[in-house]
This record gives C-alpha cells, sequence and structure tokens, in this order.
C-alpha cells in the first residue's frame, strides 16, 4: 500500500529536492506531540501475580532505573518500546525509499550510492544512521535522508498497523508462555520430547532470527 502513495524515483542521475522529498498523496498534517512524551516515568501496573490471593492483587512496579536511553536518564517500558518501533519504521522508510530507486530496466545511480552507505553504516540507530547520512558531502544522499524521514512519518502515521501489532505480541507471548510452562512440566516428570525448556518455542524463535537480520 505504501507504495502507492509515494511517487516513484524518476531514474536520473542528479534528484532533484522536488522530486525526492514530495510524496503523492501527503496531506502535510503533523500530529501534536506533547514534550510530556518524552518525561521518563514509572509504570505501575495492577496485577495479579506470584502469591497474591484472589481480592489481594499486588502492584507490579518497574523500577525506575530498569531502562534508560542514550543518554543515561531513566526511560519507561513503553519509551524503550516506542525507540525500537522508531529504529524499525526508519528500516522500512529506507527499504521503501531504496525499491523506488530500482527501475524495470537499471536502477538509479543513487541505488548504488545508499547501498554503499549502508555497507559502511550498518542501520541500528535510526535517528543516529540518518543524522550521519544527512551530513555526507553527496547532496543526493542528503536529500535522500530528508525522503526517509517524511516516509517514515507517513508510514507510522498511517501504513503501519498497530492493532496487528498490539494482538499479535500478546498472542506470541501466551502462546511463549504455553510453551514453556509445558516443556517445564514435562521435563520435571522425566519425559523425552522434541522440545525442551532450552530450546526456543516457534514465535521466540522468529522473533530470535528477526532480530539477528542485521542491515
Amino acid at each position: 500500500r505504501i507504495q502507492q502513495r509515494l511517487t516513484p524515483f524518476p531514474m536520473a542521475t542528479s534528484l532533484s529536492t522536488h522530486q525526492l522529498f514530495t510524496p503523492a498523496g501527503f496531506t502535510g498534517r503533523r500530529v501534536s506531540r506533547g514534550a510530556s512524551r518524552r518525561r521518563a516515568t514509572s509504570v505501575r501496573v495492577r496485577a495479579s501475580y506470584g502469591d497474591a490471593q484472589d481480592g489481594d492483587s499486588e502492584q507490579m512496579h518497574v523500577p525506575e532505573d530498569a531502562f534508560k536511553n542514550e543518554l543515561g536518564h531513566n526511560i519507561s517500558p513503553e519509551r524503550k518500546a516506542a525507540t525500537a518501533l522508531g529504529n524499525l519504521f526508519t528500516m522500512a522508510a529506507t527499504r521503501v525509499i531504496l525499491d523506488q530507486f530500482t527501475g524495470t530496466r537499471h536502477r538509479s545511480p543513487v541505488y548504488y550510492k545508499m547501498v554503499d552507505f549502508l555497507s559502511a553504516n550498518p542501520l541500528r540507530n535510526g535517528n543516529e544512521w540518518l543524522a550521519k547520512l544527512m551530513r555526507e558531502p553527496d547532496n543526493d544522499l542528503r536529500i535522500t535522508a530528508m525522503r526517509i524521514i517524511e516516509t517514515r512519518r507517513v508510514f507510522a502515521e498511517s501504513e503501519f498497523n498497530w492493532d496487528v501489532m498490539n494482538r499479535v505480541a500478546k498472542e506470541e507471548i501466551d502462546d511463549d508462555t504455553l510453551e514453556m510452562n509445558k516443556q517445564m512440566l514435562m521435563r520435571s516428570l522425566g519425559v523425552s520430547a522434541e522440545g525442551s525448556p532450552s530450546e526456543m518455542s516457534g514465535s521466540a524463535e522468529r522473533r530470535q532470527s528477526e532480530a539477528n537480520s542485521s542491515w
């Protein structure tokens, strides 16, 4: 879907700012973001766990210093997850742009410039990677960085399916919990099975494989 929302790049040696920076269908809407979103917060979740009895729920508390940002400041688990998603969106937007540099008969010269840049600078931290790309002396690479930034915004705002992510994340936690409890029970009973507690469940193995894939 996102391919239909963005104007394909002309296969030219030099790319103009207008051609690279104006996706089709962009409305220019901006989502208001309050400064409070970036404040570090502790998280307290009402949940029954441990030895809590019925009607006597304990309050789950994630320590404020459990997660830190690149500046060493305490951040909440939600902020940590948001940072990871930001890196994911940067990767997705970069792949969209790279695909647009690919023509039916040949690739734009900028495509090879971007491939060389990615080879020398693997994309791990999205913002740091984009900042480095914008400092490149090659104007085509600087303009491409701006295009990636705008594409990332559109992807997060209207293309990424947040409902599916929320559902799948919870389903995989439930599946993994069931599988690991099953393996532990079988091991405690001395039952030999194909799965063991040291082996990953299907969803965990899939996530580990995705985590190991690097740019």
